[in-house]
C-alpha cells in the first residue's frame, strides 16, 4: 500500500498540479513516445519542475508558462528533436544527424543551406571516390578526361580532339580529393548538428 504523501505516479501530493497543468504534462509525455522511457522520464520531470515552479506564484503564473512553450505535442517534437541531435552528435552519427537536418530544413535556414552544401560535398565525395573503379571498368574509348581533372567524358561517339585516357594517377588523385570532400560534409554535418543542438536546448528552455 503506498504511503498517503505518494500518488500514483510517484510523485508527492505536494508535487501535483492543477487538473489542466496535469492534462497538459499527460499529453506532453504521449508525444515522447518514441523516445526511451528513461529519457522521457528526465524530459518530463525537468519540464514538470519548470511548470511547478511557477505554480508557486500561483496558478495564473502555470497557465501562462503553458501558454508560452505551446501545445504539448509540437512542445514534444522539439524534445524529441533536441533528444536526437544529442545522440547524433554524442555518436558521430552521420546518418541520424542527416536524418533530423533534413525534417528540420523546412523550418531552418541554417538546416536547409547547411543540408545542401553537406549534400553537394558528399555527392561530389562520392562520385570523385569512383574513379578508380571506373577506371578499371570502363573501357578506355569510353571514359576520358580533358585536360581538368574535374572535366571528365562518357561518351559512345568517339572522343573529343583535346581528350586523353583517364590514367591510374588521375583516378587515385580524384580518389583522394573525394575522400577529402566526404570528410568535410561529416565535419560540417557535425558542427550543424552542434548548432542546431544548442538553439534546440534554447528553445525548449522554457524559464531564463
Amino acid at each position: 500500500m503506498m504511503p498517503a504523501s505518494s500518488s500514483l505516479d510517484g510523485w508527492k501530493d505536494s508535487d501535483l498540479l492543477s487538473l489542466p497543468v496535469e492534462r497538459y504534462l499527460h499529453e506532453f509525455r504521449g508525444g515522447l513516445l518514441s523516445l526511451p522511457e528513461s529519457e522521457r522520464d528526465m524530459i518530463v520531470a525537468e519540464v514538470r519542475a519548470q511548470v511547478a515552479a511557477q505554480a508557486r506564484l500561483g496558478e495564473g503564473a502555470a497557465l501562462a508558462l503553458l501558454e508560452k512553450l505551446g501545445k504539448p505535442d509540437r512542445l514534444a517534437a522539439r524534445f524529441t528533436i533536441r533528444h536526437e541531435l544529442s545522440v547524433g552528435v554524442q555518436q558521430s552519427n552521420p546518418f541520424g544527424l542527416f536524418w533530423v537536418l533534413l525534417r528540420l530544413a523546412a523550418g531552418s535556414l541554417l538546416a536547409f543551406v547547411g543540408g545542401l552544401v553537406v549534400i553537394v560535398l558528399g555527392l561530389m565525395g562520392l562520385l570523385l571516390t569512383v574513379m578508380p573503379v571506373l577506371r578499371l571498368f570502363v573501357p578506355q574509348d569510353l571514359f576520358m578526361v580533358d585536360d581538368s581533372l574535374f572535366s571528365l567524358t562518357v561518351t559512345t561517339d568517339g572522343a573529343p580532339k583535346n581528350a586523353i585516357p583517364l590514367s591510374w594517377t588521375a583516378a587515385i588523385i580524384a580518389c583522394g580529393i573525394g575522400v577529402v570532400f566526404i570528410l568535410l560534409a561529416m565535419v560540417l554535418l557535425r558542427g550543424l548538428g552542434q548548432v542546431l543542438l544548442r538553439d534546440m536546448r534554447r528553445k525548449t528552455q522554457a524559464l531564463d
